[in-house]
């Protein structure tokens, strides 16, 4: 069952990692996307992965580009300390973050050479490949799956069966996921009266709806700013896992002994940057407040609060044990079949933890 009820509509542009109901429809959001975070020092168009330092890397240094997934916030905090700290710089890069957008595709980034890492989602890479692009995962930002059923903590949804004749809130890009996830959990859709909506959480506040297929960092986090206790049941948890925000580079490039060790210390910095990030939320909401996201007007609230979410999606044993970004067999395995349940075919072949073994050389820590 589905209806379509009246509620604010919220442009599915703004979906992932927004900085709050506010915030999200400023003005200046759109017009930030595709830039870089040395744009307004330069008006040149960032240099290729490979470009040497006469093509305009500082002094000793190798210029090279990160693709971002989207919007400069908390999502990227990693990659704002690895900046602000000089790691990119100490293992000779001068690095451009160039941000993404809603209409902004990551792959053809990388495969063009445009940018020698990107950060993107995991159904995309896998679709990207199957499509014919040499691409290689090389990381995995979120060791879960961030997507989850929100629901009010005085009615909460804790596991898949309590949305059985429940009104459960479903945007139409969400379609899939949460096709995907019945699936897993061989739930009946007809016994479900499902709503369609837009990203806004309000139909839940106001008890439209008992529950919403949402963003662990991001519509949770909108109605814990406004004071509404949630329950999140995270999808992960409950036969639909996924590895998320995947480091990507050229498969040429792993190969090629320069470009690779351009890779192996980019992602070292970032390795070192995500650890910061991890250990100190508010100076990563600064970051993403004061500097790098300062155009787009970030909510440092909500911020700090998503960046606390997040760690909960970047750390897990596995990391704990080999280091962020890091690929069990069994998650690789898992990522595979929860992507089939969609429809997205992939290959452990796909995803490889070389580049990381050189970074941490047999600890769980870069240095």
């Amino acid at each position: 069952m589905s209806e379509t009820p009246t509620t604010l509509s919220r442009r599915s542009a703004l979906r992932l990692f927004g900085a709050g109901a506010a915030t999200l429809l400023g003005g200046g959001l759109l017009s930030a996307c595709g830039s870089s975070d040395k744009e307004a020092t330069s008006s040149s168009t960032p240099a290729t992965g490979g470009a040497s330092a006469a093509a305009g890397g500082a002094s000793g240094t190798t210029k090279a580009a990160i693709q971002l997934a989207y919007l400069k916030n908390v999502q990227f905090a990693g990659s704002f300390f690895a900046e602000e700290k000089g790691y990119y710089a100490a293992g000779g890069l001068d690095v451009d973050l160039i941000a993404g957008g809603p209409n902004l595709a990551v792959e053809p980034v990388v495969a063009s050479g445009k940018a020698l890492v990107g950060i993107t989602h995991t159904a995309e890479l896998a679709k990207a490949v199957s499509n014919g692009a040499k691409l290689t995962c090389i990381g995995a930002g979120f060791q879960k799956n961030p997507f989850c059923v929100l629901s009010l903590a005085s009615n909460p949804i804790t596991k898949p069966e309590d949305m059985i004749g429940k009104k459960i809130g479903v945007s139409a890009t969400n379609v899939p996921v949460w096709q995907a996830f019945l699936k897993a959990n061989k739930i009946d859709a007809s016994k479900i009266h499902v709503v369609t909506v837009q990203f806004d959480p309000t139909p839940l506040a106001s008890k439209e709806i008992d529950g919403l297929v949402a963003f662990y960092t991001n519509e949770p986090i909108v109605l814990e700013v406004k004071g509404i206790k949630t329950h999140s049941m995270l999808l992960n948890d409950f036969g639909y896992p996924l590895l998320e925000d995947l480091y990507i580079a050229k498969t040429a490039d792993l190969a090629d002994p320069t470009k690779r060790k351009q890779i192996v210390a980019l992602m070292t910095a970032e390795a070192k940057g995500w650890q910061d990030a991890v250990a100190d939320p508010q100076q990563a909401a600064t970051l993403a407040v004061t500097k790098y996201g300062k155009d787009l007007k970030l909510d440092m609230q909500q911020q700090v609060l998503d960046m606390k979410a997040q760690n909960d999606l970047v750390v897990s044993d596995t990391t704990k044990a080999h280091g962020l970004f890091w690929m069990t067999d069994e998650d690789i395995a898992s990522t595979i079949k929860s992507l089939a349940l969609g429809g997205v075919t992939a290959s452990p072949g796909l995803f490889s933890n070389d580049v990381l073994k050189d970074v941490y050389k047999g600890g769980a820590t870069a240095a």
